[in-house]
């Protein structure tokens, strides 16, 4: 069996993970046919063959209690529930299916589950991933290639080999001892957080365990067209402008702050000549901040976010976050190594975001569909944990973009989040 070690970015979330929530990833797929769950498995089982880390699992390292590493077995099984739509709730569903934490000590690291007409046209297919073997991409990789096969064509295989992934992610760093030093440097401004936090939505910082439930809303075809004519403003900075303006106004409606707001963006390190393959973990997490004088306009807000998008996309500061990891040494027990997410707990909560914003852009050809060559729709969201109660995903397909809203029921109740899911749309609507 091959085995290859965690990279110390996927250590870090694993550690993360196990102290706080789950980190899954959503993704729905709707079909206008019938789901075959045994030509599905089949399908499963192919790509498992294409991209090994889809049935990896963790198991202690080899250098005495200091490591992890990833171990693809010969055979794994595959996780397919059926559900009949008329028989279930699906927000209660939903909560189960993606809520749930994914054991990464057995194989396969995701699930899925088949919707018996749970669409407007016919079957939904739910996919849930661990985020520890893969990011927002590598997941729609996996995705994209179960639904390859499931077509009877053949998926196509991964850019690196099973093993890779750390070299891949250690190349993306500068080769400049003096470049590495800044980047930690500009890192360290995060720490400004401690005394100037991001204001929170309300009942984001009530206690408890986190209990999520999900919103899809589907763009007007008019506004799709006007986000691919923004001028130097990226589809992404309108989606993050509409964020910051739709949390402004919901704070100030209820009576909560509203000063700073901080909202996380995943950045993908991959360059744009293979943007969307790599199956792995190839993400790190900027924030784009905004105060309330950046807010008295859209056209303000705008020019603000877009500002911030293009320092960081200039400077890659988001890779101080790997200079980071890369100074503990890697002797360090996974006992201590464990214990240091609790410093993002009590005053280090102040570090974490207001919201959420991921962003899988326009998905290339070809697209994960089950039958014929476009879905009925395909929904995404990113995990997120409090006190960051909402996440927003985003992804086009062919013409149309996706929202998918993932909360928690002590910010948001099922009336406030289709309220605050309207809200976004039409701030996004107004913006364009």
């Amino acid at each position: 069996m091959k085995r290859t070690p965690f990279t110390r970015l996927e250590e870090a979330v694993f550690h993360v993970e196990r102290m706080y929530t789950p980190w899954n990833i959503q993704i729905e797929v709707e079909t206008s046919e019938r789901i075959d769950r045994m030509r599905l498995r089949k399908a499963v089982r192919r790509v498992y063959d294409v991209h090994p880390v889809a049935k990896a699992r963790q198991r202690p390292g080899g250098n005495g209690g200091t490591d992890y590493d990833w171990e693809v077995p010969d055979k794994a099984s595959v996780p397919i529930e059926v559900a009949e739509a008329n028989a279930v709730d699906l927000d209660t569903l939903r909560q189960r299916f993606y809520g749930a934490g994914i054991d990464l000590s057995t194989s396969p690291p995701l699930r899925l589950l088949i919707v018996r007409d749970g669409g407007d046209e016919g079957d939904l297919l739910w996919f849930c991933s661990s985020h520890i073997p893969v990011d927002g991409v590598g997941a729609y990789g996996i995705l994209q290639a179960i639904c390859t096969a499931y077509r009877g064509d053949e998926p196509a295989p991964d850019r690196f080999a099973f093993g890779e992934s750390r070299d891949v992610l250690d190349g993306f760093r500068p080769d400049s001892r003096r470049r590495r030093a800044r980047l930690l440097g500009k890192t360290v401004q995060r720490l400004g957080y401690l005394l100037d936090p991001p204001s929170r939505l309300p009942g984001a910082s009530a206690p408890g365990v986190a209990s999520w439930r999900y919103r899809h809303r589907r763009l007007d075809d008019g506004v799709v067209d006007a986000l691919g004519e923004g001028g130097d403003a990226s589809v992404n900075d309108h989606l993050l402008a509409a964020m910051h303006l739709t949390l402004d106004r919901w704070n100030r409606d209820f009576g909560a702050s509203a000063e700073k707001l901080s909202v996380m963006m995943p950045v993908n390190l991959r360059p744009s000549e293979w943007f969307y393959e790599g199956v792995g973990f190839y993400t790190f997490f900027e924030s784009v901040a905004t105060d309330a004088v950046d807010r008295q306009d859209a056209k303000t807000a705008l020019a603000r976010i877009t500002d911030q998008t293009r320092e960081i996309k200039g400077e890659k500061r988001y890779l101080g976050y790997l200079e980071w990891l890369n100074l503990v040494p890697s002797a360090v027990p996974l006992s201590i190594k464990a214990y240091l997410p609790k410093l993002l707990g009590g005053t280090g909560g102040r570090l974490l975001d207001t919201a959420v914003l991921s962003n899988l852009g326009r998905l290339p050809e070809p697209l994960p569909a089950l039958s014929g060559e476009t879905p009925e729709s395909l929904w995404f969201t990113a995990p997120c944990w409090l006190p960051t109660p909402v996440s927003i995903g985003a992804v086009t397909v062919g013409k149309e973009m996706h929202l998918g809203f993932r909360y928690t029921q002590s910010a948001f109740d099922a009336e406030k989040a289709d309220a605050f899911a309207d809200r976004y749309c039409d701030r996004l609507a107004e913006i364009v």
